[in-house]
């Protein structure tokens, strides 16, 4: 009867750990594969927007990716209104309600607008009275994981459209490249050209030079011409006063000449009668007279020749007068003569005055002309001058052209071209690039198991000791020492401690799925944290009582405290690894990754398990020291009971 009695509570001291890991792994291990089963409720208030004369529903499409389950390990996503939404999280129907505002296409969208009114877009996440207590975190890592999807979309297009600015930019840069070279194949024909315009301008700036030499020359001859014709008018005008009465004086002298050439053909036939006869008076003279005859022949000689010699003067009369009534123009043959001169030189005067007006404009044209060669002379170098500097800012534009050419070569070979299939797949790597290996999972995974098995050895040893004595009822009537005694209350807990941690391991194996190998290494690991649990717990009832097992149940405490979450005071973890809990949990995790353990885990749960014989030790070594006050109760009862019981 009495072993019934104590299988009953053995019973339950074993089911305890085991339904603390098994209902922890089960409930919570995985709830990613019940969330199906939990509603929860998108309130789209988005208003689309046009971005390039497209329509974008922004909202629409991540409720989209919601409700039509894009996401993984997500609610049993549903459509409401904000009034169905705000009745479903009161009444529990909905664990999460996301709100997606009425400006969340357009903020998400401003990035493509002006800089400085790009912002971000935000959603709500709202949870009820009812929701659990990792409901709202769960929901806000859904909402953010599709949040996260639309804006890798919404990036990805982005640096699409970038990589095909890219591209453009390349094929725009090969044709500047073009244009470059071009432009330095035309600077360095221009430069050439200028060049030659230099020497041009070089040899007109010499021959303006020269040829105002030349009409300052010229100038100076048109002056000396101009003095000259002066003196050329006066003398004509002199001549024309000389000889304006020459005309009228040959016509008398031509009338003279006339009657003297008639007056010596008078005295040429008066000659020549005389002649005769004394020409017959010399035949007829009689002898004797001849001397006289002789003379008189002689005269009739003489009259004779002077007859004649007036003949020719008469002739040369004749011929003078003849030709002065020519030049006197008396006659049809002499063309005017002296008349038709004078009236030449009349008209001589006349041109030879306006011959001297157009030869001193010819002398101020000339002087004019002089200045303006000096002026072309002068503009003649400064267009040379001009025209080097010109050649050489196109020489330099040419060298200048053709280093832009190469460096926008250069640019064009830096710059990356993206096909479109290349294109598409950079894009979506540059928008997420960095990804976990695992899928997504809301589960707490083997660390979570690995915190309950802990969770439920430590709590199946302070159930342990609930049910049995940490100290024995006679340890102070016995006779066998205090070592002894510790190590005999200790081995129907160690037994107990054992068996829990195989069970434990049994649903850690099953849970995860672990090896052989694995599952021994956690049997193990597992029973070893048992026996060390069941020897702290033991010495902590034992040696404090009710405020041993208050610390016992703060260590249970600071598990849950420190084991789902990093994010907690230090000190709290640093208390944990102090306590029996932490290097089991450790070590446990670790087998449970796949991970051999530290040595020196398993090294403290050793000695802490050696330190709680140690304090059970000494806890029935203090319950069996007394005082003297308490020996006569002890005395009586040991005189009524007799001797020879131990």
């Amino acid at each position: 009867m009495a072993k019934s009695r104590l299988l009953l509570p053995l019973a339950g001291l074993l089911l305890v750990p085991l339904v603390i890991a098994g209902l922890l792994t089960w409930s919570m291990g995985s709830p990613e594969d019940r969330l199906k089963d939990t509603k929860a409720a998108v309130v789209n208030n988005d208003e689309p927007i046009e971005v390039n004369g497209q329509l974008t529903p922004l909202g629409r499409q991540l409720s989209a990716k919601l409700v039509g389950g894009e996401i993984e390990s997500n609610y049993s996503w549903e459509f409401a209104t904000p009034q169905t939404a705000a009745e479903g999280l009161e009444d529990g129907d909905y664990a999460a309600v996301v709100t997606i505002p009425e400006n969340f296409s357009k903020a998400a969208t401003s990035f493509s607008g002006d800089p400085a009114q790009a912002k971000k877009a935000t959603i709500d996440v709202s949870t009820g009275g009812r929701s659990k207590l990792a409901d709202e975190a769960i929901s806000r890592v859904v909402t953010t994981t599709a949040a996260n999807l639309l804006g890798q979309q919404l990036t990805t297009t982005y640096l699409d459209n970038v990589f095909v600015g890219f591209n453009t930019l390349g094929d725009k840069l090969g044709e500047a490249s073009d244009g470059a070279t071009s432009l330095a194949d035309g600077a360095r024909r221009l430069a050439g050209g200028t060049d030659e315009l230099a020497g041009g301008a070089d040899q007109l700036a010499d021959g303006s030079r020269a040829l105002a030499d030349g009409i300052g020359a010229l100038e100076d001859g048109a002056l000396q011409l101009k003095t000259g014709m002066a003196g050329l008018s006066d003398g004509i005008g002199q001549l024309q006063e000389k000889t304006a009465q020459l005309p009228q004086q040959t016509a008398t002298l031509a009338d003279v000449s006339a009657k003297e050439a008639e007056g010596v053909q008078q005295l040429s036939g008066g000659l020549q009668g005389m002649s005769e006869s004394l020409g017959e008076m010399s035949k007829e003279c009689p002898p004797g007279t001849l001397p006289i005859c002789t003379k008189i022949a002689i005269q009739a000689a003489t009259a004779q020749a002077l007859s004649e010699g007036a003949g020719q003067v008469q002739q040369a009369s004749t011929g003078v007068s003849g030709g002065l009534a020519a030049l006197a123009g008396q006659t049809p043959e002499s063309g005017g003569g002296l008349p038709a001169l004078a009236g030449g030189i009349d008209q001589l005067a006349d041109g030879s005055k306006q011959l001297d007006g157009g030869v001193g404009q010819l002398a101020d044209g000339i002087s004019q002309t002089g200045g303006g060669a000096g002026q072309l002379a002068d503009g003649a170098d400064q267009l040379a001058g001009g025209v080097r500097q010109l050649s050489d800012g196109a020489h330099q534009l040419g060298d200048g052209s053709g280093e832009l050419a190469g460096g926008l070569d250069q640019a064009v070979e830096q710059l990356p071209s993206y096909p479109d299939g290349d294109r598409d797949k950079l894009a979506k790597a540059v928008a997420n690039p960095v990804t976990t290996a695992e899928g997504t999972s809301l589960g707490f995974g083997s660390s979570g198991v690995a915190l309950f098995a802990v969770l439920a050895l430590w709590v199946g040893a302070i159930a342990t000791f609930l049910v049995l004595r940490a100290v024995p009822r006679r340890a102070l009537e016995s006779t066998r020492s205090s070592f002894p005694l510790a190590l005999r209350q200790l081995r129907l807990p160690a037994v107990i401690g054992l068996a829990q941690g195989l069970l434990v391991a049994v649903v850690v194996g099953v849970s995860q799925d672990l090896s052989v190998g694995q599952w021994f290494g956690c049997a193990g690991l597992a029973m070893l944290a048992g026996v060390a649990f069941t020897a702290v717990n033991q010495a902590l009832a034992g040696a404090l009582g009710g405020f041993g097992r208050f610390l016992a149940m703060l260590v249970a405490l600071l598990l849950l405290a420190t084991g789902f979450i990093t994010a907690v005071p230090a000190v709290l973890g640093k208390f944990l690894a102090a306590t029996p809990a932490g290097p089991a949990q450790d070590a446990l995790r670790a087998v449970t990754d796949g991970v051999a353990p530290g040595g020196g885990a398993v090294a403290l749960l050793v000695i802490w398990g050696l330190a709680g014989v140690v304090f059970s030790y000494l806890a029935i070594e203090r319950t069996r020291t007394v005082r003297a006050t308490q020996l006569s109760p002890l005395t009586s009862g040991f005189a009524r009971r007799g001797p020879g019981l131990a």
